[in-house]
């Protein structure tokens, strides 16, 4: 519930902050610890991290820069809850839900439900401690702890599982600090579960990720490898170090916070000098492979629904591999019809198979993702990846079904054989719809109003050319009556299918403009003009 209060009401604020962090190694590690103590889960940032990498907004170098401060980030959450706040818990959940509730929306009701996690959290904690008291008196669970205590792999393997299975290292430690608390723990067992926890917490991201390509895997794999290190270099001075932790008249549960947070500490000093080494060891371990399905689905993958904010990112990332599949349906007709290509027209018609499983496979995981527990600002995203994945279909079947099959069915008719200025009336329009695709995609991921205006602008200018245009033909037709009745028949079908395919485009500006209160604005003032030239004639 915090993370998604956070990602809510702060995501696109986090995920910026994020990424303008990324221009050192230094930078990266801090801004990784930042983000993780608000959302209070390594996991999360990890598969941010990922997304970004697969996206090449950053290498692999500063990604584990910052997974290194993601998990230092975790200890300091840990550090803050071994502090008994319980009595807060009963008013925190209180005002949790009222906010919750009786919001009209909001980041007032996203602060609601971040309140209530908090609340719920203390609360929680409160209950494992009175729960687990039964296990001082327990000679089956002493039983068990005393085994492992001969056995420290055998326990980092089991807490490891343990985190694993929970996918979160601070639920993890949090569950041994509590143990601690009642005494059924020995130092040197619950430090050798913390050791566990670090790399059971550093397993789901690197699952998480196995679907993705080699560039968006290696951070995590990195990360784990480097946890794995630091518990080899660790465990051999466990004894050492449960005796000098000894010597601080504090209590377990501090003992147990401090060792958490001194192991990412020093694995931080560590291996942050050495990332550009580990960033050439996950290449080497995950090379980039030949992309023999380069235009198919790849980065939907079930496991990151539970992550929202990860999921439409993915969801997004997806759209856009689409929007490239379209665009180059889009100029492979041109080719075919400028240079009577018969076989690039056939090969760019079988392109609508891909275009069509991208949207089917993104309408199924948006699907999926609907289902879960969305804050506002997810469900509209969400609505808006899928109607603009379906604006993409509709422009692949226009080109495969409409323009490809019109092309191929007039055998290709010579083109030399048209007007000059059919010939440049097409080519007039042809540009300013590709210009429409970059621009279009620009406003999908950004949002950015200034370059929602400019698509607009430019739908504007386009139907004005396509009206010149069809005024141009029928000009021709009137001069020359033997011009060829299936070149005219294709040049109209051509200029009414790129009318059609700028208008899909421009629809993503809509919504922007709408919300931002520019769309109407932009309405009226034709209407008010007309108004007063209506007025005026009339005097």
């Amino acid at each position: 519930m915090v993370r998604i209060g956070i990602t809510d009401a702060w995501g696109s604020e986090v995920r910026s902050a994020l990424g303008k962090s990324l221009s050192n190694r230094f930078k990266a590690f801090f801004a990784g610890l930042g983000i993780t103590i608000i959302l209070q889960s390594s996991s999360a940032t990890a598969l941010l991290t990922s997304s970004f990498s697969s996206q090449g907004i950053l290498t692999t170098a500063p990604a584990l820069a910052v997974l290194l401060g993601a998990d230092v980030g975790t200890t300091v959450v840990a550090q803050i809850l071994t502090f008994d706040f319980s009595a807060l818990s009963p008013m925190m959940v209180a005002i949790g839900v009222g906010m919750f509730t009786y919001s009209d929306g909001g980041r007032t009701r996203d602060l609601g439900r971040l309140i209530l996690g908090i609340g719920m959290m203390l609360l929680a904690l409160k209950l494992i401690l009175a729960a687990s008291t039964p296990m001082r008196e327990s000679e089956i669970i002493q039983s068990i702890f005393a085994a492992l205590g001969n056995d420290l792999v055998l326990a980092i393997i089991f807490s490891a599982i343990i985190a694993w299975m929970a996918h979160s290292s601070l639920a993890t430690v949090l569950l041994i600090i509590t143990l601690a608390g009642t005494q059924a723990l020995d130092m040197t067992v619950a430090f050798a579960f913390v050791l566990g926890a670090n790399i059971g917490g550093a397993i789901p991201p690197f699952v998480a990720t196995l679907g993705a390509d080699s560039i968006a895997r290696r951070p995590p794999l990195g990360n784990l490898i480097f946890r794995i290190c630091g518990v080899l270099i660790a465990l051999p001075l466990l004894g050492v170090i449960t005796d000098s932790f000894s010597h601080f008249d504090i209590s377990n549960a501090r003992h147990i916070a401090n060792f958490h947070m001194g192991f990412n500490i020093a694995l931080a000093i560590l291996f942050l000098p050495l990332i550009n080494r580990m960033a050439r060891l996950t290449r080497r371990l995950l090379p980039e492979q030949e992309n023999t399905d380069e235009f198919k689905p790849m980065n939907l993958d079930k496991s990151v629904l539970e992550n929202p904010s990860v999921a439409l990112v993915n969801a997004e990332r997806e759209v856009l591999r689409m929007g490239e599949v379209v665009e180059r349906m889009f100029r492979n007709t041109f080719i075919a019809l400028k240079k009577n290509d018969v076989e690039l027209a056939k090969r760019t018609r079988k392109m609508d198979h891909t275009a069509n499983q991208f949207y089917d496979e993104v309408k199924l995981f948006l699907t999926r993702l609907s289902r879960k527990s969305l804050g506002e600002k997810e469900s509209k995203r969400c609505n808006e990846i899928m109607a603009f994945a379906t604006n993409l279909e509709h422009i692949g079947d226009i080109i495969s079904g409409d323009m490809i099959d019109s092309i191929l069915r007039k055998k290709l008719v010579n083109r030399t054989k048209m007007s000059l200025q059919d010939r440049e009336d097409i080519n007039s329009l042809y540009q300013p719809v590709l210009t429409s695709f970059s621009l279009s995609l620009n406003v999908f991921t950004s949002g950015d109003i200034g370059t929602a205006r400019q698509l607009l602008a430019k739908k504007y200018k386009f139907i004005k050319l396509e009206k010149q245009a069809v005024v141009n033909h029928l000009n021709k037709l009137r001069e020359d009556i033997t011009y060829d009745s299936h070149l005219s028949a294709l040049q109209l079908d051509v200029l009414r299918d790129l009318k059609r395919i700028n208008s899909h485009l421009t629809s993503v500006s809509y919504p922007i403009l709408e919300a931002a209160g520019q769309l109407r604005s932009r309405l009226r003032k034709p209407r008010e003009k007309t108004e007063v030239k209506v007025s005026t004639s009339r005097q």
